[in-house]
C-alpha cells in the first residue's frame, strides 16, 4: 500500500514540474503575442493563442502530459521564446540540440513555433469570422 501512494505521489510531482515548464512557456509565449498587431487586428486574445500553440506542441512531445520526459522540451521551447537575437536564437537551439535529437531538428522545432502560432490564428480567425461557403 505504501509503496503504490509513492507511486502516485511521484506521478503527481512529476506532472507538476511538466505543468510548470508548460505554463512558463505558454506565459512567455502570451507576453509576446500581446504585442502583435494581427492579433489586434482580429480581436485575438494572446492567451487563447498561447494556449492553442502549448497544446498543439504538447501533441509532439514524447510521452505524456506529466511525463518527465517533457520538461527539457518546454525548457528548449521556452528558451527559444526567451531568444531576442539571431545569436540567442542560435545559442539556445546548439543548447538544445541534443533534446531533439540534432541541431537540425531543434533549429526545425524553434521555428515551427512560427508555424503553429500562424495556423492558432488562422483557425481562430476563421472560427470568429466564417466565410461563406460556395454555392450558397
Amino acid at each position: 500500500m505504501r509503496s503504490i501512494f509513492v507511486i502516485v505521489l511521484a506521478a503527481m510531482l512529476s506532472a507538476c514540474a511538466d505543468n510548470k515548464e508548460r505554463n512558463a512557456f505558454q506565459e512567455k509565449l502570451a507576453a509576446r503575442l500581446a504585442t502583435d498587431p494581427d492579433l489586434k487586428d482580429y480581436n485575438l486574445d494572446p492567451k487563447e493563442v498561447a494556449e492553442c500553440v502549448t497544446g498543439e506542441i504538447a501533441k509532439t512531445l514524447p510521452g505524456f502530459r506529466g511525463s518527465p520526459a517533457r520538461k527539457p522540451y518546454w525548457e528548449a521551447y521556452a528558451a527559444f521564446e526567451s531568444a531576442r537575437t539571431t545569436e540567442e536564437a542560435l545559442a539556445a537551439v546548439k543548447r538544445y540540440q541534443t533534446v531533439f535529437g540534432s541541431e537540425k531538428q531543434a533549429s526545425a522545432a524553434a521555428l515551427g513555433v512560427t508555424e503553429y502560432i500562424m495556423n492558432c490564428m488562422g483557425n481562430m480567425i476563421e472560427a470568429a469570422h466564417p466565410t461563406p461557403e460556395a454555392g450558397n
